[in-house]
């Protein structure tokens, strides 16, 4: 009995320092995630506005809820003194095929939307993971005879159609010829889970703003 005992308090003690030790690991690897996710959705916010690095975004919390999350967006300004407004930004969030698709917008103050990053989804690899494919023209050849073209810079094709549209052009097509944002071949439901989401997102925040170019809006602001 006695040994029994023993053997069940050094259980005890291994699962409780075991218990301790993924607390901490977790606490650690949390703050540094979030710290990651902080910065990477700043770097989306720039690359969607097309702005200078050194533009100051400032957060405004609002009392709308859209698609039950509360609605934040955040205004771009070209310097700390805050005189020049650059447009807005917020992050809108698509029930997909299998992922709720995030997306940071770029707005300018007109309303027309500077561009758009989609910083995170799980879609099916293949079909939906191509809302985030850039599509490269360089051929198998240019590649191994060395003639190949640079494309570090290229962006994905279907997040660039977004660049230079309105609340009006926010609508899925599936032929080239039809006006608003072309659809990626067997992924409708991807592609119209970000048109729809950065739609909603637009009307939302152009209600709050006072509309294109206005700059009426009001909120709590919060520096980021």
């Amino acid at each position: 009995m006695s040994n029994f005992l023993k053997l069940v308090g050094a259980l005890a003690l291994i699962a409780a320092a075991a218990s301790f030790g993924l607390s901490a690991i977790y606490s650690v690897t949390h703050e540094i995630t979030e710290e990651y996710r902080l910065a990477e959705q700043g770097r989306a916010r720039i690359e969607a506005l097309a702005c200078d690095p050194g533009a100051v975004f400032v957060r405004t919390e609002t009392d709308s809820i859209l698609n039950g999350r509360p609605f934040s967006y955040y205004r771009a300004y070209a310097s700390e003194a805050r005189e020049e407004l650059l447009g807005y930004s917020f992050t809108a969030y698509g029930n997909g095929y299998s992922s709720t698709i995030v997306s940071v917008v770029g707005v300018d103050v007109d309303g027309t939307i500077c561009g758009i990053k989609i910083t995170n989804q799980q879609e099916t690899p293949g079909l939906g993971s191509k809302i985030q494919e850039v599509a490269s023209e360089n051929t198998l050849w240019a590649v191994m005879s060395g003639s190949a073209v640079d494309e570090s810079g290229k962006r994905p094709w279907f997040q660039e159609q977004f660049a230079g549209t309105s609340l009006e052009g926010l609508r899925v097509v599936k032929s080239e010829s039809e006006e608003g944002i072309l659809a990626v071949t067997g992924a409708t439901i991807s592609s119209e889970a970000v048109t729809e989401s950065v739609r909603e997102g637009l009307a939302m925040l152009l209600s709050i703003v006072g509309g294109p170019g206005t700059g009426s809006d009001a909120g709590e602001e919060a520096a980021q």
